[in-house]
């Protein structure tokens, strides 16, 4: 299947002196995770909703000292796009997306025509039955956190293993929750001005309000429940589960125990491997 079939559209655009407000006011609005930065027809750099979640809780960001409506998106987008033809396979893309480690690209003929997330790619993976079962394509251990563990602690975790999810396990090491890049979202958890904001604490009905402003968030309070897929689940059933409960990754289970993930990353590099040139 080619990128026109897959792609999204419209996409979003700002131009380079407006400000990372605006950019991040457009991906809440749309529910898109990325805005173009153009200056008509060329595109100029791209920014994404991973961008600004991780560089907002990243221990020195230079953005905790300066409002975000007055950053412009020039200084903070990535510059290097890479592009693709309407008429490039699904293959083809997700090899690139594995080779570039990128989760977005523009599709370009004369100007911008749409664009292809790797939650597209996912999309077509379930759509389309592609073959190829769970433990084929799984990663190794799973990466695990403590419930009470900040959401600093959180992010160390995940670069260190270089992975966009963490389990998060109770006092008894029962995997009770998944955090992902996704659920570190800034949307939520960060106000305009680029301070934490006040609310009550999500998934615990039964604590007592967490003011952000004075006690640290923890994994307790964003992390999502746990779907697992099965071992011997096929690619595509483990996708459609992926795309249905809007999640990066999956638990994979093998006897009823934690035995490693399934991520988007896993399902792209899979395309990219075994997929149809047509």
């Amino acid at each position: 299947m080619k990128m026109k079939n897959i792609m999204s559209s419209p996409v979003y655009v700002v131009e380079p002196d407006e400000t990372v407000a605006r950019a991040r006011n457009l991906m809440m609005k749309y529910k898109v995770g990325s805005i173009l930065v153009v200056d008509d027809p060329m595109i100029l750099g791209i920014f994404t909703k991973s961008d600004l979640n991780m560089k907002l809780f990243a221990e020195e960001a230079a953005w905790k000292r300066r409002p975000i409506d007055q950053i412009p998106i020039k200084s903070v987008m990535t510059t290097d796009v890479v592009t693709l033809s309407p008429n490039v396979s699904a293959s083809e893309a997700a090899k690139l997306m594995v080779e570039k480690n990128i989760d977005h690209i523009p599709v370009f003929e004369k100007e911008v025509i749409g664009i292809v997330s790797k939650t597209d790619m996912i999309k077509y993976a379930a759509e389309t039955a592609v073959e190829g079962r769970v433990g084929d394509a799984m990663t190794g251990k799973a990466v695990t956190v403590n419930t009470s563990h900040t959401l600093n602690h959180v992010i160390d975790e995940m670069k260190k293993s270089d992975v966009q999810k963490v389990i998060v396990m109770d006092n008894n090491e029962k995997a009770v929750g998944i955090v992902s890049v996704k659920d570190l979202s800034a949307s939520e958890l960060i106000d305009a001005d680029g301070k934490r904001s006040i609310k009550e604490a999500k998934k615990s009905s039964s604590k007592a309000a967490r003011y952000a402003l004075d006690v640290p968030f923890i994994a307790e309070d964003i992390m999502t429940n746990i779907v697992a897929a099965d071992v011997s689940e096929s690619i595509a059933s483990a996708a459609k589960k992926i795309i249905d409960n809007n999640v990066v990754s999956l638990p994979v289970t093998k006897n009823g125990k934690v035995s490693g993930m399934i991520s988007k990353n896993d399902i792209l590099k899979w395309l990219a491997e075994n997929g149809s040139q047509e």
